[in-house]
């Protein structure tokens, strides 16, 4: 249990990464923004790709323009 939140603690300080460097969204996950399910989009992508909260917003985001 302290090893989980040590990882977790350290995954937070983590400075979020270049939205370019980062994958792109699924066919799934663009369809989700489509539909205008932007939330669950981003939880998708997150699932996808490990992203962070903040990085996935950022893809999303972008991928919405």
């Amino acid at each position: 249990m302290a090893i989980a939140s040590v990882f977790a603690a350290l995954h937070a300080l983590r400075p979020p990464r270049d939205v370019s460097a980062l994958p792109d969204p699924s066919d799934a996950v663009k369809a989700l923004l489509r539909s205008g399910n932007r939330i669950a989009a981003i939880r998708a992508y997150r699932r996808q790709s490990g992203a962070s909260l903040l990085e996935a917003n950022r893809v999303i985001a972008r991928h919405a323009a």
